[in-house]
């Protein structure tokens, strides 16, 4: 039961007093983190809701009077749903982090809820070569909690202060417990640190094969000295980076990350997978749908520190070729070094719509692990001119997933599989690997 608006801590009554709290029934969940309600005819998308209750909720400051729509944040709730639990974070919850919508949502309901949203969004992409009811999320190996998982962290630093962004605010929130990061990123102790000036984000890594990494990025020069960490870090890397250079202060600046047989080097704090099982489950998925032979051309797109190049090169042998695309030169300097023992495997610096643009001859599968603005259509629509049999898509952003699905489609390519992995768990965010292939005509 919601608490009378006279029994609510002061700033709440004047929300109260301004015409900013509203009492919502909320509905189905949308993409991005909110749910579903209406007020007075007007959409509004709630956060820290669950479908079916009722809750009392703020108005967010920047949701004009005459918008289309409104965005809030759940402040009481006068009937709870059955999907509700006690947050597996709680300083995620009003006014607090930013970085775990569902946290107060049952696991179990959590996917349920994604494939929702999920399938919601390929049906309005008119998605029509796969049943989109066929589209279900599962679960990493062994993830019954969703907690410890995040191998890469990055903390937001003002005036010294290291915490996380609040929801649609620059203000900085202490990360309490931090439960989604790796046990070793919250040994760390990082969230206590009293910064010094110039420093502006801290990355922390967690590797499978090396020590813990520290990237402290600066606006200025500073030393071992300088940054005083604390005595818990004191076996990590240490990774100065500031706008003009990179500078390892203590240990390396690359990890070392096993995935099976291999070892892959890469810069400390480039892409790599979060989930510390994602690697294995990832290259397991995509090495299946792609399912490459002896002496084809492989390109493997957005490729990064090469994760998915090296089991392609393996897989087309000697008389094959695969070609790494990466735009970012760190990267795919990793990848080169990473792919060293495959003469028939080239790293390849360049942006993925240029090299597109050059290509005269297409592979004959493809792998394309874009960032979330995902492939374009223009480019989605070359690859699928220029690929002989196959095309592998690994997505972590669903609504661009769909929009280049849909292009594929239109230019005569089906999906034959669609796989989801809920490698995010606690966010609204999930992984999709799908496969295509050419329609048959």
């Amino acid at each position: 039961m919601t608490r009378p608006a006279s029994e609510r801590p002061k700033e709440v009554q004047e929300l109260a007093g301004e015409g900013r709290l509203i009492t919502l029934t909320v509905d189905k969940p949308a993409h991005g983190g909110t749910f579903v309600a209406r007020h007075e005819g007007r959409v509004v998308f709630v956060r820290g809701a669950c479908p079916g209750e009722t809750v009392v909720a703020e108005v967010l400051p920047d949701s004009k009077a005459n918008a289309r729509f409104w965005r809030a944040e759940t402040i009481d709730v006068i009937e709870a749903g059955p999907d509700r639990v006690p947050s597996a974070w709680p300083e995620c919850g009003y006014e607090g982090l930013g970085g775990a919508d569902y946290a107060h949502i049952r696991i179990e309901a959590q996917r349920r809820i994604k494939t929702e949203v999920l399938q919601e969004l390929m049906t309005r992409a008119r998605i029509g070569t796969y049943p989109i009811e066929n589209i279900q999320i599962e679960p990493a190996r062994d993830d019954h909690t969703g907690l410890g998982w995040r191998s890469r962290v990055r903390f937001a630093v003002d005036q010294g202060k290291v915490g996380m962004h609040g929801w649609r605010s620059h203000e900085i929130h202490a990360v309490g417990s931090n439960p989604l990061a790796h046990p070793a990123i919250q040994a760390l102790g990082i969230d206590v640190w009293k910064a010094p000036s110039g420093v502006v984000a801290v990355d922390v890594v967690a590797p499978s094969g090396s020590a813990p990494a520290i990237i402290v990025r600066s606006e200025n020069d500073l030393t071992l000295d300088d940054l005083n960490l604390p005595t818990t870090c004191e076996n990590a890397s240490i990774v100065l980076a500031t706008r003009t250079s990179t500078t390892a202060l203590r240990g390396d600046d690359s990890v070392r990350e096993i995935v099976g047989d291999d070892v892959f080097t890469l810069y400390a704090s480039g892409f790599w997978q979060v989930h510390v099982d994602a690697p294995r489950l990832l290259t397991a998925a995509v090495g299946h749908a792609l399912d490459a032979h002896e002496g084809e051309r492989i390109w493997d797109l957005y490729g990064g520190a090469g994760l998915f190049s090296v089991p392609a090169a393996r897989a087309v042998g000697r008389t094959g070729a695969l070609v790494s695309v990466e735009g970012a030169e760190r990267a795919s300097a990793d990848a080169t070094e990473n792919l060293a023992a495959y003469p028939q495997a080239k790293a390849v610096t360049a942006d993925v719509r240029d090299f597109l643009a050059d290509a005269n001859e297409g592979p004959d599968r493809v792998i394309m692990d874009p960032p979330r603005a995902g492939v374009g259509e223009k480019a989605m629509a070359r690859l699928a001119e220029l690929t002989r049999e196959r095309m592998v898509y690994v997505s972590c952003e669903p609504s661009t997933l769909a929009r280049d699905l849909r292009v594929a489609e239109h230019e005569g390519w089906a999906i034959t599989d669609f796989q989801v992995f809920d490698l995010y768990p606690h966010t609204h965010h999930m992984e999709c690997v799908v496969k295509l292939e050419r329609a048959a005509r």
